[in-house]
C-alpha cells in the first residue's frame, strides 16, 4: 500500500490544474490593472486635448459658447450630458489690467477676468461644483511665466475638472487623486 500512495503523490496529472488555479486570479488582477491604467491615461489625454482645443478656438475668435459646445462633443464619452455631476468646464477671458509688462526685470503682469455684463468673461458648464483656480469675474489675477505682453492683450483660459471616482474599476484607481484638473491659456491670434 505505501508504494501506491507514493506513486499517486508523484503523479503530475493534477499539477497543471493546481498551477493554473493559482495563476489565473493573479493574471486577471494584472489585466484589470492594465485596463485601469489605460483608462486613467485616456481620461487625462482627453482633458488635456479639451483644454487646448477650447483655448485655441476662443483665441481665434470663436464665440465661447460655441467653443464649449464643440469641445464638449469632442471629449465624449468622457464628458457628456448624462454625467454632468462628474465634470466642470470653465472659460475665462483675461484682459490686461494696467501697463505693458515688458520692463527689465519684468513685473508680474496682472489681468482681470472680464466683467463685461453683455459678453460674459466667465462661462461654466457641468455640475461638478468646482470653481476656477484663476478666480471669479472681476478678480485681478497673474499668469505665471507670461512676459513681454503688450497693452490691451487678451487671454482665453479653459479649465476642466473631472471626477474620476465613479469610473474606478480596480484598486489602482483608488490610489490616485480622483479629481483631475487641466488648464490651457492662449492669447488672441491675429487673422
Amino acid at each position: 500500500m505505501p508504494a501506491l500512495i507514493k506513486k499517486n503523490f508523484r503523479s503530475k496529472k493534477g499539477q497543471s490544474l493546481v498551477e493554473l488555479t493559482l495563476i489565473v486570479p493573479l493574471m486577471l488582477l494584472l489585466v484589470y490593472g492594465v485596463v485601469e491604467v489605460g483608462s486613467v491615461i485616456s481620461t487625462y489625454l482627453t482633458l488635456t486635448h479639451t483644454t487646448r482645443e477650447g483655448a485655441n478656438l476662443t483665441s481665434r475668435g470663436t464665440a465661447p459658447n460655441t467653443a464649449l459646445d464643440a469641445i464638449q462633443l469632442a471629449a465624449a464619452p468622457t464628458i457628456r450630458n448624462d454625467n454632468q455631476a462628474q465634470w466642470t468646464i470653465i472659460y475665462s477671458r483675461l484682459i490686461q489690467n494696467g501697463t505693458p509688462c515688458s520692463f527689465t526685470p519684468p513685473p508680474p503682469c496682472t489681468y482681470i477676468i472680464d466683467p463685461d455684463p453683455v459678453n460674459p468673461g466667465q462661462i461654466t458648464r457641468g455640475n461638478f461644483g468646482q470653481t476656477s483656480q484663476l478666480g471669479n469675474v472681476g478678480d485681478t489675477v497673474t499668469i505665471p511665466g507670461v512676459q513681454d505682453v503688450g497693452p490691451g492683450q487678451t487671454f482665453h483660459a479653459i479649465e476642466v475638472y473631472y471626477d474620476y471616482g465613479p469610473s474606478v474599476i480596480t484598486f489602482i484607481g483608488n490610489n490616485i487623486n480622483q479629481t483631475f484638473y487641466e488648464r490651457s491659456i492662449f492669447t488672441n491670434v491675429s487673422n
